[in-house]
């Protein structure tokens, strides 16, 4: 048998399989049979050196029926119940289902989630979730991104800011566990270790001289979030993030009552600028009274919220320890599909004790945020208000 003769037969029995890695070279190859190039024996070589992938003999979506729930919780960092929950609103909601168009039978929306969550939960290469799933390493990576794209457009869903309504509640629930009055949120930036662009090492290297991204967020008393930003570069400093966030700016065009009714506000560091809404510690310049030291005791009790909320995070979802991308915008959605995933993970009273200590971020009080002499002014006066309500 000749090379060409050999040559076709090769690439038809990969032609067979669909291997869109093979089927590029189809070109290349028919040039070689119509103008006997000399190239026949490289691009023969080509095929033959490629390796066959061994699959597992039983593939896990065969025996996850059988997981007791405490693994099926592990793995997946969801309980089943919940899982089923999160398939129902994806079915309806999003768009995972592609018709059979001929070859390999597209995988169900149920597998295709359970790949994602395995990916998310885990720190483990595509490849290692490839091996697991019984699937190419190409298919992990187009179904992770198409389910996380579709997480992240229920974001609005599962991330709301509250209404007027729910404020109340939420400021009853705060105040229930600390006794800080007019507390709707929690406000503090987190760092995410990623692999910064090349020609950008500068921008994204931040106080640890680890690469990462920061997320500004703000939640409940009982974890949740209301408002994420995130892919902000890590040399940022928060009150930078923060002045460039959609919180900030929907206040400086519509004024603070239209986030915070006229009554509530925010506990934030000192990295931020204490504002009416927006109520921070008093700063030690080594003259603070007893008073003052109780109070920011208490209001860093209350604050401490978000720090356990970063933490519930990136102790569910390990992937977030370090997001193994350069592509900024992607490791953005990344965060982002887990914040949905968090909160819909508590609203359905899913808890896990995993937690991870927030750690990489450091209170920088250099930086401020431009706030009028009269929104300072009226800041200090209701800190000073909820100093003698609070304090004796």
């Amino acid at each position: 048998m000749n090379d060409e003769s050999e040559l076709v037969l090769v690439m038809l029995s990969y032609i067979m399989e669909s291997q869109s890695t093979v089927l590029k070279y189809r070109q290349l190859c028919w040039n070689v049979l119509q103008y006997k190039r000399k190239t026949n024996l490289r691009i023969l070589k080509l095929l033959l050196s490629r390796q066959s992938h061994i699959r597992l003999q039983n593939p896990i979506d065969t025996i996850i029926k059988d997981y007791v729930d405490s693994d099926f919780h592990s793995h997946f960092r969801m309980m089943r119940q919940t899982f089923f929950k999160l398939v129902q609103i994806c079915l309806k909601e999003c768009n995972l289902t592609k018709k059979y168009s001929g070859g390999n039978q597209p995988l169900s929306v149920e597998k295709k989630i359970l790949i994602t969550l395995w990916y998310l939960a885990k720190e483990g290469s595509m490849g290692s979730v490839a091996e697991v799933f019984n699937v190419a390493r190409s298919t992990v990576k187009c179904v992770t991104r198409d389910v996380i794209l579709e997480l992240c457009k229920l974001s609005p869903k599962f991330i709301a800011w509250p209404s007027k309504e729910d404020a109340l509640i939420l400021a009853k629930d705060f105040q229930s566990r600390s006794d800080f009055p007019d507390v709707i949120g929690a406000i503090d930036g987190s760092h995410f270790c990623i692999k910064a662009p090349l020609d950008q090492q500068d921008c994204y290297t931040d106080r640890k001289l680890n690469k990462s991204i920061i997320m500004q967020a703000i939640c409940t008393s009982n974890f949740l979030f209301t408002n994420v930003n995130i892919g902000y570069p890590g040399r940022l400093h928060d009150a930078r993030v923060f002045s460039n966030s959609d919180v900030f700016k929907k206040i400086e065009t519509e004024g603070p009552k239209s986030l915070f009714y006229g009554k509530y506000h925010l506990l934030g560091d000192l990295a931020y600028t204490n504002t009416s809404w927006l109520i921070t510690p008093f700063k030690d310049y080594g003259n603070l009274t007893i008073r003052h030291r109780k109070f920011n005791t208490k209001l860093s009790k209350t604050r401490v919220a978000i720090e356990n909320t970063f933490g519930l995070l990136k102790g569910r979802w390990r992937r977030l320890l370090f997001i193994d991308t350069n592509n900024i915008k992607m490791a953005s959605i990344i965060i982002l599909a887990t914040c949905v995933l968090h909160n819909f993970c508590l609203l359905n009273d899913d808890f896990l004790d995993t937690f991870i200590r927030d750690e990489n971020d450091m209170v920088n009080t250099h930086q401020r945020v431009e706030t009028s002499r009269v929104e300072i002014r009226t800041g200090e006066e209701k800190r000073r208000d909820l100093l003698n309500l609070l304090i004796q």
